[in-house]
């Protein structure tokens, strides 16, 4: 059996783990990286300079090696054909690669373009993830206009460092505010521009939310919400975003972190069910019987979570039934955590509940920086946003994960 992976990624990388310990067959990974796997969240250590990038880039490629995984770098895979179950990848890696780069002399190349080949497979996992989102806004093409999703794009904003006068952070949601937190360290003068009227909109409400913007703002980071960015300004390079309304924000490096879409373009084309994502079952079984999906590229009962934990179990479950071992996914409590210097947040579950036979039950404490909220719904823990309260925030977690009972009486005693 021939198992291949399309994406280097978390949800690829935990995949062909899984499938070496089960010793299946052969296993192949193909990432358009020139880069072996590292963990997307770290990035941000990376970029503040608290992490080496010999540690961000945790395995050589030697280590899949002995592990019976052919991890395939810096060669993309531009067409799926599921007729003939074969994919076609373009480039093939030379020899050495980066060794300035912490140390990693065996992990890469670069592609030569126009190298095409036909690879066949029985068993096909599409992980290739999320792409970033790009709001159509004039001017978007400028030079100092980046986004953030890969290494490369750190590598990118570490260079913008170097000259660092004016960045404006387009996004005050995770991503946002941890390339504010990342930057920070170089940069003394860095705006977030939320367009919603609170940050992390997704994730806490305006209690919460509003905690977090005066933690954000005694950082020395300005923060703007409510902004719709207009046009990006300057000839070449920007110089700044016009505001809708009216005002200009002077900026010579924009980083743009308005979210994620999946990169389901291949699955597209190749005829899969598609929807915003590639669409799964319980099996993330794709509506090919032989192609898999896993990770932010799929989506499970209208829902694609572009978080770590998410694609790592679907990738597990994934790989268990491409080798014929039966193991259903089940729509996996989302939960966020982000630490800035001082401040710890997390929230987990329904934390914004539309409907009425919702109980919400919250404290704030501006001057002890706290916020504790618990959403009850027909007797049991559904939801919490936690502020600096970690091991509070870690018990109500796994209490949600079990779905245990919590009366009204309980949850203030929990939040006073």
């Amino acid at each position: 059996m021939r198992f291949v992976i399309v994406g280097g990624g978390v949800a690829g990388i935990t995949a062909a783990i899984d499938l070496s310990r089960r010793k299946a067959g052969e296993i192949i990974v193909y990432s358009d990286e020139e880069y072996p796997y590292y963990y997307r969240p770290q990035l941000t250590e990376f970029l503040a300079g608290e992490l080496p990038l010999a540690r961000l880039l945790r395995r050589p490629l030697t280590w899949y090696e002995e592990r019976g995984i052919q991890v395939k770098l810096a060669q993309p895979v531009t067409a799926i054909h599921p007729d003939s179950k074969t994919i076609t990848v373009t480039g093939q890696t030379d020899v050495g690669g980066h060794a300035d780069l912490g140390g990693h002399a065996d992990f890469g190349g670069h592609a030569d373009v126009g190298d095409h080949e036909d690879v066949g497979y029985d068993k096909l996992l599409l992980a290739t993830g999320s792409l970033p989102f790009v709001p159509p806004i004039a001017g978007a093409d400028k030079q100092g206009v980046l986004t953030w999703r890969t290494l490369d794009d750190t590598l990118e904003m570490e260079k913008a460092s170097v000259t660092c006068q004016k960045v404006a952070i387009l996004g005050g949601g995770l991503l946002g505010l941890e390339a504010a937190r990342g930057l920070r360290g170089f940069c003394n003068d860095i705006t977030v521009l939320e367009f919603f009227p609170r940050l992390m909109p997704r994730q806490l409400d305006e209690e919460g939310a509003g905690l977090l913007k005066d933690f954000v703002e005694s950082m020395g980071v300005k923060v703007i919400t409510g902004a719709q960015s207009q046009e990006f300004l300057g000839e070449r390079h920007v110089s700044g975003i016009r505001l809708q309304s009216g005002e200009v924000i002077p900026a010579s490096t924009v980083i743009v972190a308005a979210g994620v879409r999946s990169n389901a373009q291949l699955a597209e084309a190749a005829g899969l069910v598609v929807d915003r994502g590639v669409v799964v079952d319980t099996q993330m079984r794709t509506s090919d019987s032989d192609i898999y999906a896993a990770g932010d590229v799929a989506v499970f009962r209208g829902y694609s979570w572009a978080i770590a934990p998410i694609a790592q179990w679907q990738a597990r479950v994934a790989a268990a039934n491409m080798v014929g071992e039966e193991m259903h996914y089940d729509a996996v409590i989302p939960s966020t955590t982000l630490k800035v210097v001082g401040i710890d947040v997390s929230s987990v579950g329904d934390v914004n509940p539309e409907d009425e036979a919702s109980i919400e039950i919250r404290k704030l404490d501006p001057d002890g920086g706290t916020y504790k909220k618990i959403v009850l719904r027909d007797g049991v823990i559904v939801g919490t946003i936690m502020i600096n309260d970690r091991q509070l925030a870690k018990d109500l977690e796994n209490r949600i994960a079990n779905r245990q009972p919590m009366t009204e009486e309980e949850a203030e005693q929990l939040v006073s």
